[in-house]
């Protein structure tokens, strides 16, 4: 008898186990394809894109590392990104043997607004910097580290909401936590590497790839996933518990 209820437990939970995460694979996919479309746009660069409800992802090509710092690639949203957004950024790009090789990143509000989050990698010792800029205190830099400062495995993280600040990671590890900023409406992304027109190439090959999820959490299905899970849990231990008392009943 403890054999058969120890097989209908395991059993059980491979079922349950199979449930929820079908549910939440069913969902997590179903919020990019039931609205995803592709898109694209010219900036001065070929943009590849996809937009669902509450999820923007953009590639953008090498050569935009190879743009000055007055003739950046610049991605605009449709609508500034103002209640709460987490962005992934993975850096595919192949870089020059230059020390001064990187790809400089502006996440910008919509003007008149000067502020903006500056993220910097590059190539040389994977060298990394966060600065910010505010209309009160100007340019900052906020975290700066010279050696294996991002990572060429993970994607950077770069997360905003009202109540939370800004929180940054570098692929390895949380190096900005909840930094205040008054408020952030994320209204495009500017990339660019050369400090001038006349300054070497940074990159040779490759991408770099954006992937923004944005708006309120409780709008999104993902939200509701720890409830359906928590359901299914509790279901599983009812039928254990029936099973359980119709063992001791014979």
């Amino acid at each position: 008898m403890k054999s058969m209820y120890a097989n209908s437990l395991f059993g059980l939970m491979k079922i349950s186990s199979f449930a929820a995460t079908s549910i939440f694979l069913i969902i997590l996919f179903s919020n990019h394809f039931v609205y995803a479309q592709n898109v694209s746009e010219s900036i001065g660069e070929k943009f590849d894109t996809v937009k669902s409800k509450s999820h923007e992802s953009f590639t953008v090509p090498f050569s935009s590392s190879n743009t000055d710092r007055k003739n950046p690639v610049i991605y605009t949203y449709d609508t500034p990104k103002d209640v709460s957004w987490i962005l992934g950024i993975t850096n595919n790009m192949t870089y020059n043997n230059s020390s001064e090789a990187k790809t400089i990143i502006k996440l910008m509000e919509n003007l008149p607004s000067e502020k903006f989050i500056e993220l910097a990698m590059f190539e040389q010792n994977d060298k990394f910097w966060v600065a910010v800029n505010t209309n009160e205190s100007g340019y900052i830099r906020v975290h700066e580290q010279d050696i294996d400062g991002w990572s060429r495995d993970e994607p950077l993280m770069v997360g905003h909401a009202n109540n939370q600040g800004l929180t940054v990671t570098n692929g390895k590890r949380i190096v900005i936590d909840r930094l205040s900023l008054d408020g952030f409406s994320l209204g495009s992304i500017a990339v660019y590497g050369k400090d001038d027109t006349e300054s070497p190439i940074n990159t040779l090959d490759g991408y770099l790839s954006f992937d923004l999820l944005y708006g309120d959490p409780r709008d999104s299905p993902l939200y509701f996933v720890p409830i359906i899970m928590l359901v299914i849990a509790g279901a599983v231990v009812f039928i254990l518990l029936k099973f359980k008392k119709r063992d001791r009943d014979t």
